[in-house]
Formats: structure tokens, C-alpha cells, sequence
């Protein structure tokens, strides 16, 4: 596995800390439920969702290659259910 951008790995990671941290942070306030949200309910959603993000631009960066260098294609997965059925 290689990182095809350092940039959006790196920024990929620091969102998730971030975001991370923004959860962790909300857990301190009460969240009360959907209908009646508390002080910690949107600083919580925003911290999942930065985490969230943050994951999706890591693993992009991230690229995935055989030993001759080639990119991995996408799974064949009508071969595939007949392999594990």
C-alpha cells in the first residue's frame, strides 16, 4: 500500500483528531434525544462527521497496488457469491 498523496493523508489524519476530539469533548454535555436536543448534541454530530471525513480522505489517498505496480480493480462479485455459495 502506498500513499499517492502526502497532503490529504496527513490533513486526512488531522480531521479525524480533530473530530475526534470535537466528539469527545461533547460527551461532557447532556445530549438529550432528537427531539429535544441538548448542548451536546451538535458539537457531537459535528465531531462524528469531521471524524467521518477525515477517514474517507485517508483511505484515499491511500492506493492500493499489485507487485507489478498496477492498480487493484474493483471485485468481481458475481464470481465471488458463486465461490462462497
Amino acid at each position: 500500500m502506498n500513499i499517492k498523496s502526502q497532503k490529504d493523508f496527513f490533513s486526512g489524519l488531522m480531521f479525524m483528531g480533530v473530530g475526534v476530539a470535537f466528539a469527545w469533548g461533547a460527551t461532557g454535555y447532556t445530549l438529550g434525544d432528537g427531539a429535544r436536543m441538548g448542548p451536546g448534541y451538535f458539537p457531537l454530530a459535528l465531531g462524528v462527521l469531521l471524524a467521518f471525513l477525515g477517514s474517507i480522505i485517508t483511505f484515499k489517498a491511500l492506493v492500493v497496488e499489485t507487485a507489478d505496480g498496477d492498480k487493484v480493480g474493483k471485485i468481481a462479485w458475481k464470481p465471488l457469491f458463486f465461490i462462497i455459495l
